[in-house]
């Protein structure tokens, strides 16, 4: 008579849908904030390739205020500079970035990139105005991804008992239960802590067929589990079962 082997049964605790939905989060927002840095500095660098430099000055130091959820008041100041083109024609230019304390003072000399196509397109040379975008949107990135991929371990390795040992547990007995499709057999192996002689039951998942043919010798059955927790999943090795055929 043909037989179909029986791959075990599971009692370990399945991750849920949030466990599986989270570290896809953090990967896929991680790899778009990568991805924003990457585009960040290609605009960086190909800007560079066209740009032009001369000396401005700031003229203005523009504030911003903002509020925290807490009521508390903060103040950031973006600086303002002018320069002159070749053709005299003098340009002002907004920075693209503030802080507190401001990065200049007024009258101050700095020095200026600029696109000679798009004169307003400018900014003063130095790491923020350059490369602070990308360095925040790399860190993030790097952030978010580094948990998503310790989340999935994290969340994968519990799914899947990996670390746990495979303990010789003693067999307690066999349930027999009903169901619209048919009765279902339960193994049960009852496991001793040997330091507090608190006792643990272990149950298969329901089986189609009965096992006792197959199990009439046997005394034990490998169950992976952390004796170090009680209430924690746990696995029952049934694979060397065999379903007979229909």
């Amino acid at each position: 008579m043909a037989t179909r082997a029986y791959q075990g049964s599971s009692t370990e605790r399945r991750p849920g849908r949030m466990e599986r939905i989270l570290p896809w989060i953090f990967l896929l927002t991680g790899l778009g904030l990568l991805g924003g840095a990457g585009f960040a500095a290609w605009s960086e660098i190909s800007f560079r390739g066209v740009a032009a430099e001369t000396d401005g000055r700031v003229v203005e130091l523009r504030p911003s205020t903002s509020r925290d959820r807490d009521g508390r008041v903060s103040t950031t100041y973006a600086a303002v500079f002018t320069f002159t083109l070749p053709d005299g024609w003098v340009v002002r230019v907004p920075s693209g970035t503030s802080s507190n304390p401001p990065c200049c003072s007024v009258g101050e000399v700095v020095r200026v990139r600029y696109d000679p196509q798009r004169p307003e397109r400018a900014q003063m040379v130095g790491f923020l105005s350059s490369w602070l975008v990308t360095f925040i949107l790399g860190a993030l990135g790097v952030v978010f991804t580094g948990v998503g991929f310790g989340t999935r371990a994290l969340f994968g390795s519990r799914s899947k008992g990996v670390g746990l040992p495979w303990v010789e547990v003693p067999l307690a007995g066999l349930r027999r239960d009903s169901s619209p499709s048919g009765p279902r057999w339960v193994v049960q192996a009852r496991w001793t802590d040997p330091r507090s002689g608190a006792s643990r039951l272990f149950e298969s998942e329901p089986l189609p067929f009965d096992p006792v043919p197959q199990m009439q010798n046997m005394r034990a059955v490998q169950v992976r589990f952390d004796p170090a927790q009680p209430q924690g999943e746990y696995q029952m090795d049934l694979s060397f079962l065999e379903e007979p055929a229909v």
